[in-house]
């Protein structure tokens, strides 16, 4: 954890009258205004009051995604409306976590799971809605009623009189619950935000959802402040709070865990038996008790060594206790074996717990053991009890190939996640462009789904693509955005498809654009975008291939044959492509004209004139700075104004971004003329050394 500690009775920076003074200014207090008021609407809309008054068809499309365009109903307010976003961000997944939506693919409401769909007739999706709107309303009336929600031990009292409701605590019905009851319930919702909350304010997190809402709104209440307001001072004050150690961190971030895959080695078949019967799995070491009390790895390592004795480092002892108690998470596959013999496969379904009342290996992980048995394991196994396996991709297919597919289906363990929430006016902070150009590129690429951002080096064209996409989308969710670039030996085996050698020959292996458009294609209801940096850097006749014709808004979902595995593939409509291009870069070929007409070209030019960065420009309250900025601006004109080159060459405005108050000296600011700037001019005018040398010394001389 990092050197913040939070304590109940601390004064100073993030304490309860830190937080509370904090909220006295305007901004704060104009948005609890703003969280009333839209508090109020949504109310109004799907109170419980409003929720017990529908019946039929009316129920179906006023709560869950249908196929009428209606988005005045309770799961599209919740996931997508960006004004609710204020009250934190529940995208990512897809639609089967609300557990009822009509597909628009196959034309059915569905319920059920990805793997395992559920499709319904309307009288039956009916019966359907009307079982969850009750559980619904069940958990509001149960809120409601339970009184003042004093301490931990209250909240674990309301949650034993909830936890028989099916659902309790997905992401979309604790959202529901804060906009009802906003006082008792914080606007935290995902187990990644939770558990980094909770370690922030130097709080052991509870294993369930529901009760770490309440621990979280303990502490706000000390600061007598909204949550949405205690919110929105977290994420701008810690959020960026970074730590040596990432491994560490306990502050906001908007990085997902990745899924891992691990080998464990049970302990003895007495030891196993109780793990699937049960459903967790186990580690020793008990003797140094919990493992989450340590801060390190090292720490780990050297009470391992106090322990027991210092015959060995007990590396890979505390790497193990490390990995288990901070980053195994839920979601995560575990392959169970037992000497070089396969027992079994599970996945994580719950945090880290130290059983002080069990009698040995009171180290305990919840895992759903989805397959139990024995299987032969292909080749040599790995000697230590918990090992990560996730680099080694090879070996995870052949082990998963191992176990029934069809095992899985019944299970839908995809933690939600709750990403920050990102507008079009968070777009226009980190940006330097005019509100009406942002507008007019969320257009063209709505409308034609594949642009090129196009511009001189250092517009910040690779900066704005993936925050367009969040813009967009609504919140920095990683899942649905995704970033390649492309190259000289970039091919359409890279991007599609192609034949790659195996052990015992080759095999078809699928690339990158393929995976990505199967992923939005199981989540149609949501945004994809796939951002191509350096796009007229690969040979893009062989990269596309015969998605020169598919990738057309007007050909999405049109199948071709694929070249190597005669599969039939389409792009799906929901895909977007945004690729970016610099066009000072003589060296390349333009674009092939058949791919050119399939993009929209967006001219990014330098943001020097823009509102934020000149408010940037006004913090770092600089003279040198502003003598820079002024000549850099009468070297672009003079730049526009050369045949040779033109505007395609202006010098843009992200050489001089990152800068702080204490960073703008005079050093910092002849380094970036000496080692970016000149070299530039150089190359631009190889002919004509005059003007390289009148202005380096121009240059040289703003920043003296």
């Amino acid at each position: 954890m990092s050197n913040i500690q939070i304590t109940e009775n601390e004064s100073g920076k993030y304490s309860p009258d830190w937080f509370y003074n904090e909220a006295q200014i305007p901004e704060c207090i104009s948005l609890a205004h703003k969280a009333d008021e839209l508090r109020e609407n949504f109310i109004n809309l799907f109170g419980v009051a409003k929720l017990k008054s529908l019946s039929g068809r009316e129920l179906l499309t006023s709560l869950f995604y249908n196929d009428e365009g209606n988005k005045t109903n309770l799961c599209y307010m919740l996931e997508m409306d960006k004004s609710l976003h204020l009250f934190g961000g529940i995208s990512g997944g897809s639609a089967y976590k609300f557990g009822l939506f009509y597909h628009k693919k196959t034309q059915n409401w569905t319920s059920g799971s990805p793997l395992k769909p559920i499709l319904l007739t309307e009288d039956e999706a009916i019966l359907k809605a009307k079982e969850i709107r009750d559980d619904l309303v069940k958990g509001a009336e149960i809120i409601s009623s339970f009184g003042s929600l004093e301490s931990l031990s209250d909240y674990e009292r309301l949650y034993k009189q909830l936890e028989h409701i099916s659902g309790i605590n997905t992401v979309w019905r604790m959202k529901y619950y804060h906009l009802l009851f906003p006082t008792l319930l914080a606007p935290f919702y995902g187990q990644d935000i939770q558990l980094k909350v909770l370690h922030f304010l130097n709080q052991k997190p509870s294993d369930i959802p529901f009760i770490r809402m309440g621990q979280i709104a303990l502490f706000i209440q000390k600061c007598n402040i909204p949550g949405i307001v205690f919110g929105h001072i977290y994420g701008k004050n810690v959020a960026d709070l970074k730590d040596s150690d990432h491994s560490n961190t306990n502050v906001l971030s908007d990085e997902k865990h990745k899924k891992h895959y691990w080998m464990y080695t049970v302990f003895d078949d007495n030891s196993w038996n109780e793990c699937y019967q049960k459903g967790f799995m186990v580690l020793g070491m008990d003797d140094i008790g919990d493992y989450s009390q340590y801060p390190s790895k090292e720490a780990l390592r050297q009470e391992l060594i106090t322990v027991y004795d210092n015959s060995t480092s007990r590396k890979n002892q505390a790497l193990m206790a490390w990995n288990f108690a901070n980053t195994v998470a839920v979601n995560d596959v575990i392959f169970a074996k037992r000497s070089n013999t396969l027992v079994g496969k599970g996945i994580v379904t719950g945090g880290y717990v130290f059983d002080a009342l069990r009698q040995e290996y009171k180290n305990v992980r919840a895992v759903k053991w989805l397959q139990v048995g024995e299987w032969e394991h292909p080749g040599n196994a790995v000697a230590k009890r918990l090992t990560d396996i996730t680099p080694y991709t090879d070996y995870i297919e052949k082990l998963t190939s191992i176990f029934a597919p069809d095992e899985l289906d019944d299970v839908d363990t995809q933690p939600e996640i709750d990403y920050p929430a990102y507008s079009s006016a968070d777009f226009l902070s980190d940006v330097y462009m005019t509100e009406q150009d942002y507008e007019t590129l969320v257009n063209i690429l709505k409308m034609k789904k594949n642009i090129i951002l196009q511009g001189a080096p250092g517009v910040g064209k690779t900066f704005t693509a993936k925050r367009l996409a969040y813009s967009i989308i609504g919140a920095k969710n990683p899942d649905r955005v995704q970033m390649i670039q492309f190259h000289q030996s970039y091919s359409y085996e890279d991007f599609i498809e192609g034949y790659r050698p195996t052990e015992n020959g080759f095999t078809i292996k699928k690339g990158s654009f393929y995976k990505f458009c199967k992923l939005a294609e199981d989540d149609d209801e949501n945004d994809y975008f796939f951002i191509i940096d350096e796009i007229n850097r690969g040979n893009l006749s062989k990269i596309f291939g015969e998605l020169f014709m598919l990738i057309e808004k007007d050909k999405r979902g049109i199948e071709l044959q694929l070249l190597y595995s005669d599969e039939n593939f389409s792009v799906p409509a929901n895909v977007y492509i945004i690729g970016m291009m610099n066009t000072a870069d003589r060296s390349l070929a333009m674009l092939d004209y058949a791919l050119r007409r399939r993009f929209s070209f967006f001219t990014m030019k330098p943001g020097f004139n823009t509102l934020g960065f000149q408010a940037y420009q006004d913090s770092l309250g600089s003279d040198a700075f502003n003598k820079l900025i002024a000549c850099v601006k009468q070297l672009n004109s003079k730049i526009a104004e050369d045949i040779s080159l033109g505007e395609g060459f202006c010098i843009g405005h992200s050489y001089f971004c990152g800068l702080t108050p204490e960073t703008t000296n005079a050093q910092t600011l002849s380094s970036i003329v000496e080692y970016e700037l000149i070299p530039l001019l150089k190359e631009y005018w190889f002919d004509e050394p005059v003007k390289v040398i009148d202005w380096a010394d121009r240059l040289r001389s703003a920043v003296k």
